[in-house]
C-alpha cells in the first residue's frame, strides 16, 4: 500500500512540475499571483524591503502535504541552496518553512546592511514533536532584530524589525507558541550567513543549541545574547575550520 501511495505521489509531483499554467488553472491548482519586488527594492528603507520580501514569501501556498517539491537538504553549499531558491521562484509550488528560509536568503543576498541568522525551534504539544525554522535578521545600524519565514500559523511566520536583542525576538516566538499550547523544548541558533551568492561552503545552521523547557528564561536570555555578541567571531573561526562547529 505504501509503495503504491509513494508512486502516486511521485506521479502527481511530476505532473504538477510539467503541466502548463492552463492545465493547472483548470484543476484549480494555478499558482497565485505574486507581488513584484521591484527593480528599486534596494533603495527602500530596510523595514520596507523586509516587508516586500516577506509579502513575496507569504504569497506562496504553504505545503500541508507530506510531499515535498524541492530539495530541503540544508547540509549543502550555500550556492546550491540558493539554486533551490531560484527553482522555487520559477516553479511557484507550495513550500514549507525550510524553503521559505531558502527564499529569504536568496532575496536578501547582497544586503550588506542586514545580518541573517537561521533559528530553529523544537516544540511539543499533545505528545507530538514539531520543528520549525525562521530566518532571523539584524540591522546593524539600529541593532534591531526581526525575522522572515512561513508557517501554518500566522503568529509563527515573521516578526517585524523592532526587537532590541536576539533574545527578545526569540521570546516573542516562544510567546506565540504558547498561544497554540506548544512547549518550546529547544532552540537552535546558527551563525551569520554570508552574502556571497557563489559561496560554496556550508551554512552554520545550529551553532548554539540550548534547552528551553524547564529553564529559567533569564538564563536562556543570557546565553542567547552572548551568542549574538560573539557571532561574527564565531563565524570567522567557522570559516578557518576550527573544531567544535556544527553545520
Amino acid at each position: 500500500m505504501g509503495s503504491a501511495t509513494d508512486s502516486r505521489a511521485s506521479q502527481e509531483r511530476e505532473f504538477i512540475k510539467t503541466a502548463s499554467e492552463n492545465d493547472l488553472r483548470q484543476l484549480g491548482l494555478a499558482s497565485a499571483s505574486r507581488p513584484s519586488l521591484g527593480a528599486d527594492l534596494d533603495l527602500l528603507p530596510i523595514e520596507h524591503r523586509l516587508r516586500c520580501v516577506q509579502d513575496y514569501i507569504t504569497s506562496f501556498q504553504y505545503n500541508h502535504t507530506a510531499t515535498t517539491y524541492f530539495d530541503q537538504n540544508k547540509q549543502r553549499p550555500l550556492c546550491r541552496i540558493l539554486s533551490t531558491a531560484r527553482d522555487i521562484v520559477r516553479q511557484g509550488l507550495p513550500i514549507k518553512c525550510v524553503e521559505a528560509v531558502f527564499l529569504g536568503l536568496l532575496l536578501t543576498s547582497g544586503w550588506t546592511d542586514l545580518d541573517r541568522v537561521p533559528v530553529g525551534y523544537k516544540t511539543c504539544v499533545a505528545g507530538h514533536v514539531y520543528r520549525h525554522i525562521v530566518l532571523a535578521v539584524r540591522h546593524p545600524e539600529t541593532g534591531r532584530w526581526g525575522a522572515l519565514g512561513l508557517s501554518r500559523r500566522a503568529e509563527l511566520v515573521d516578526k517585524p524589525l523592532i526587537y532590541s536583542s536576539l533574545a527578545d525576538l526569540l521570546a516573542a516566538y516562544v510567546a506565540s507558541y504558547k498561544q497554540w499550547w506548544h512547549t518550546v523544548l529547544r532552540i537552535r541558533i546558527g551563525l551569520p550567513v554570508p552574502h556571497d551568492v557563489m559561496y560554496d561552503g556550508q551554512v552554520a545552521w545550529r551553532q548554539c543549541c540550548m534547552k528551553v523547557a524547564g529553564e529559567d528564561w533569564s538564563v536562556v536570555r543570557s546565553k542567547v545574547n552572548e551568542h549574538a555578541v560573539k557571532a561574527d567571531d564565531l563565524w570567522a573561526a567557522f570559516l578557518v575550520g576550527k573544531k567544535g562547529f556544527k553545520p
